[in-house]
């Protein structure tokens, strides 16, 4: 199935149980040029959401977007907080999110599964937060990367060995660092 969202910046994918998670950061506008952002409208964000399996088919209205943005927000947040070590991480504030949340259990063929109830923004959040709670489990959270390159920032799985992976896609973004770093020491060299 295509992911319209990270398909667009041409970024590693990531595992199925990611990849909602991956699609809906990479909704954001980025790149160069930038592109558009795919929860600007109900339109847009329900032509995304077609792309990617869902548990359910939610129908996002205008009401749904503000929170989704601000939950986008926080997670990108915390995928870049996570790529340069600091003395104190951001606190997110998804507190406020995850009060309005709700989750079932059921049981399928043999194995409980955590489903988010709710419609629009709830459903949406409630299942990327659900799958963003099994990808830690299973140690997958942290190959989620945001691209070093500050203007792009698109996010990316790193299947690498040793998760060393910086750039979303190393022809474009990691040559154009790499180039403007070589130019910088040509520079200094000279004077």
């Amino acid at each position: 199935m295509s992911d319209l969202a990270t398909e667009r910046y041409a970024a590693a994918p990531a595992p199925p149980l990611l990849r909602r998670v991956q699609s809906f950061l990479n909704t954001r506008s980025a790149g160069s040029p930038p592109e558009a952002d795919l929860l600007a409208s109900p339109a847009s964000a329900n032509t995304w959401m077609r792309t990617l399996e869902w548990p359910a088919r939610p129908r996002l209205t205008t009401d749904d977007l503000s929170p989704l943005y601000q939950l986008r927000e926080a997670l990108q947040t915390q995928l870049e907080a996570d790529r340069t070590p600091s003395e104190s991480p951001p606190q997110l504030d998804l507190a406020r999110h995850l009060e309005q949340l709700r989750w079932g259990m059921t049981l399928e063929e043999g194995r409980l599964v955590l489903s988010a109830e709710g419609d629009g923004w709830r459903l949406v959040a409630g299942t990327l937060l659900g799958d963003i709670l099994l990808a830690q489990q299973h140690e997958l959270w942290p190959r989620l990367k945001s691209c070093r390159n500050p203007p792009c920032s698109v996010v990316f799985y790193d299947s690498s060995k040793n998760q060393s992976r910086v750039w979303h896609n190393t022809s474009v973004c990691g040559n154009l660092v790499n180039l403007r770093a070589a130019r910088a020491r040509q520079r200094a060299q000279a004077t």
